[in-house]
């Protein structure tokens, strides 16, 4: 899993890391943040090679600024690199690219009082159940259970992580609410 958080991973590690591993998520946030002349940190249009990324979590905001919009085509033209697995959020929704499908889900309307961490939590829960099951939508159900479980919490920092039984209570709903359509 790479995930960096602001220009912290070299472009030797990045490319080592992907020679080296048979599965390999990229949540790309962190080769995408500049600082501007007041320090305050905004995305940039940025080429990033992603030969070897097995799969790969955007917001709206980084697929932007990775192929220039934020809609389906979007998704699909990251496929068309090399990526199996494109995962999306916006907010409260949340997809996935795998072949020809979009996958979708809706987190229930909830207050949400802290959502530091939220996206890290979906990664690494999507990356770990995706190698220990190798499903794909099984795994996109849990990521997306255990980031509403995190949510529910109403906790902040590491309290925010979810217990697993909680994950799988929501996993199962989100598995058959899921939708999904041929692209």
């Amino acid at each position: 899993m790479i995930s960096p958080v602001f220009d912290e991973i070299s472009s030797e590690t990045y490319d080592s890391i992907k020679q080296n591993s048979n599965f390999t998520f990229l949540d790309p946030q962190g080769f995408l943040r500049r600082v501007d002349s007041n320090n305050k940190i905004f995305l940039e249009k940025t080429e990033i090679d992603l030969s070897h990324i097995s799969a790969i979590k955007t917001s709206p905001s980084e697929i932007r600024n990775l192929v220039g919009n934020d809609d389906q085509d979007a998704m699909k033209h990251l496929q068309k690199k090399g990526v199996k697995y494109v995962l999306f959020t916006n907010k409260r929704e949340i997809s996935m690219l795998d072949k020809d499908r979009i996958y979708s889900l809706t987190l229930p309307n909830r207050e949400i009082y802290d959502t530091t961490g939220i996206g890290d939590i979906f990664s690494s829960t999507f990356c770990s159940t995706f190698l220990k099951e190798k499903d794909s939508i099984w795994a996109f159900c849990f990521a997306s259970g255990a980031a509403q479980a995190a949510i529910e919490s109403k906790k902040v920092g590491l309290d925010k992580v979810p217990k697993k039984g909680a994950t799988e209570t929501n996993a199962a709903y989100f598995y058959n609410a899921m939708k999904f359509k041929q692209v």
